[in-house]
């Protein structure tokens, strides 16, 4: 007789969570006993075994919602993981080796991505970055084999696909979904065809993975170098996944609409693991998921078609759907909407649940926590500021340094810098040299978020470390000045950053986004801005209107952007000052951009006024602690 262990009891089954006290109860029945599953793997086992006929995995093939789409129950995914792992092991994969996949999330990878987690590890990179960057992300987890679409799926990343193959050419093996055309090397195989001739019943070409083992290595997001690598174990991310269902109280009988993409820990963990470890039902909105404008029109219908119960998304989409008419769709299947990824505005907040009539929650992660790090309880206090209590079995701890540099814990109510510890945190990174500063002598991950506890436990996000805006040595929160914009009725988004200054170092600029329909009246915003914000040295000195802001792959507000932007606007001010006469051209990166150096391409109308000019730019740059590198050229030119 085979015996089945429960790889998750979902929240219905033990307790609701509402309070810190119900946090410590649940922690005295100890973590072995409530997660018993051995990996990745055994959970998707057990899911088929217990609810092998409920539908598991759902993915869209466009924005339309009454379009086909491939849906697979619990049992057949997990066949198809059984087989996608079979395969990669055929084709020589080991416990430690990587499989890069690059690809939109179109129906073939999310088994891929955990069949390559069952077999060795998988590494799903963002598709929108560039092939040299993909390329140097591959060489650095050394990568041993590539998932990809074929051209008839998606021309251009095959396009990519196969210069990255050509310049690595060690791969062991390049699977193509879609359809492979004729006459490519031997090593190209066609993952369909190949997949469908294993067995989907047991492992035969592949060991079963354990929790210590890495099941994942994911790129942060949100830079301009080469993005950090992160190890994921399979205990690392089963914790995560537990601990949200937890949270969140999920059961099998949820359905949750994921548009993230799955090379995001909110694709993969928040919208994804944690509905699946709760044998629920995952819907991807693909292939593009909430990039896809249409897909973010069609929101309210897509919820209709598919009864969700739960929706997620980063803050600058939820505002986006606060805009989208419901249109006579029922939404009453939806139990609630979470938010996450970047500091959630009030005033989005407001709009969000006037247009929907639904709680919207907060949750907190990263890529070093699985996405886990703290959420608000579905049945707890919904405080708006806090990102709620820290999940099962972790800690949070709000700390300082001192003089000496010495961590020091800090008091309730007491901000400081925010550090977790617990199984879904991450040991460190692939890279040594990245684990500098990254952790806490005690070994607790530094998040570089300032924020406080309050006395219920809850935690209240004050600022990121690298945000504050620093003004004649003066801290300012962007945050105090950005939920004031957002207040305005005209303003759909904003974000404050700072602009180098000679004499205070930082001065505080805004960049906003009118809502659809609206203009913006700069000098009544100035007013409003001015009326709102209390502290004079937080006034925004400038004021810039975008039509939409910088975003990262998952839709966070892109902030080294926009500080790029202010530079740039800083720069043409002080031509406008010096030379009147001269045309700005471009502002972009140096090769030393991370020692603060930049190239300014500048046309004057004569040779005479090049130099003087020169002088005199220099000798602002070094005012305001730049290097730059200027480019001029004359007019004759």
């Amino acid at each position: 007789m085979t015996t089945i262990q429960t790889p998750r009891l979902t929240a219905r089954a033990l307790r609701r969570i509402t309070c810190e006290a119900d946090l410590f109860a649940l922690e005295d029945r100890g973590l072995d006993s409530l997660l018993t599953a051995t990996s990745l793997y055994d959970m998707f086992r057990t899911n088929a075994l217990l609810h092998g006929a409920r539908p598991g995995l759902t993915v869209l093939a466009s924005a339309d919602p009454g379009a086909d789409c491939v849906t697979l129950s619990h049992a057949d995914l997990f066949a198809q993981i059984t087989r996608a792992a079979n395969l990669f092991g055929a084709k020589g994969l080991r416990r430690a080796e990587v499989v890069t996949l690059l690809s939109r999330s179109h129906p073939q990878l999310p088994v891929a991505l955990w069949g390559a987690q069952v077999a060795g590890v998988a590494s799903c990179l963002n598709h929108l970055l560039s092939t040299d960057m993909i390329l140097a992300l591959m060489q650095a987890e050394a990568a041993e084999m590539l998932v990809c679409p074929g051209p008839a799926l998606d021309p251009d990343l095959w396009t990519r696909a196969c210069e990255v193959a050509a310049r690595l050419p060690h791969l062991k093996a390049v699977f193509v979904f879609g359809g492979l055309p004729a006459g490519m090397e031997a090593r190209f195989c066609d993952f369909d065809a190949e997949m469908a001739a294993q067995r989907g019943d047991a492992l035969v070409h592949c060991r079963e993975p354990e929790l210590s083992d890495r099941a994942a290595l994911f790129h942060t997001g949100g830079t301009t170098g080469l993005p950090k690598l992160v190890p994921q174990t399979h205990l690392n991310q089963l914790h995560a996944a537990w601990s949200l269902a937890q949270m969140f109280d999920l059961s099998q009988d949820d359905t949750g609409l994921n548009g993230f993409p799955l090379y995001h820990v909110g694709g993969t963990t928040t919208m994804g693991l944690s509905v699946l470890s709760a044998a629920g039902h995952m819907v991807l909105l693909s292939p593009d998921g909430f990039r896809n404008r249409g897909i973010v029109a069609a929101i309210w219908r897509l919820t209709e078609r598919f009864r969700a119960t739960v929706l997620g998304a980063v803050p600058t989409v939820i505002g986006s759907f606060s805009e989208v008419p419901k249109g006579g769709a029922d939404l009453s299947s939806l139990r609630f909407a979470m938010t996450g990824g970047s500091p959630l505005p009030a005033a989005v907040a407001e709009r969000f649940t006037r247009a929907t009539g639904l709680t919207l929650i907060e949750q907190y992660g990263m890529t070093e926590t699985v996405a886990a790090l703290a959420t608000t309880p579905l049945h707890g206090p919904l405080i708006r500021g806090s990102v709620g209590l820290r999940c099962p079995f972790s800690q949070i701890a709000v700390m300082r340094q001192d003089a000496d540099g010495l961590w020091q814990d800090c008091a309730r109510g007491e901000s400081g810098i925010v550090t977790v510890s617990g199984p879904q945190v991450c040991a460190g990174y692939l890279d040594p040299r990245h684990n500098r500063g990254a952790f806490t002598p005690s070994g607790a991950f530094v998040t570089g978020d300032l924020g406080y506890l309050d006395a219920a436990g809850y935690l209240h996000l004050t600022g990121r470390e690298k945000d504050l805006i620093i003004r004649g040595g003066h801290n300012i929160d962007p945050l105090a000045i950005e939920e004031v914009a957002n207040a305005h009725p005209d303003v759909a988004l904003s974000a404050a950053v700072g602009m180098p200054d000679a004499y205070a170092g930082e001065i505080p600029v805004v960049f906003v986004t009118p809502r659809p329909g609206a203009g913006i009246d700069l000098a009544a915003l100035a007013e409003f801005l001015r009326q709102g914000i209390s502290e004079p040295p937080a006034r925004p000195r400038h004021i810039f209107v975008l039509p939409d802001l910088p975003v990262t792959g998952v839709g966070k507000i892109f902030k080294p952007e926009l500080r790029r932007q202010a530079l740039r606007h800083k720069l043409v001010m002080l031509l406008r000052d010096l030379a009147p006469e001269a045309c700005a051209g471009d502002l972009s990166p140096g090769e030393c951009e991370e020692a603060g150096g930049y190239v300014l391409q500048i046309t004057l109308p004569s040779r005479q006024a090049a130099a003087p000019l020169q002088k005199a730019l220099s000798a602002a740059a070094l005012d305001l602690n730049l290097r730059l590198r200027l480019n001029i050229r004359t007019a004759a030119l």
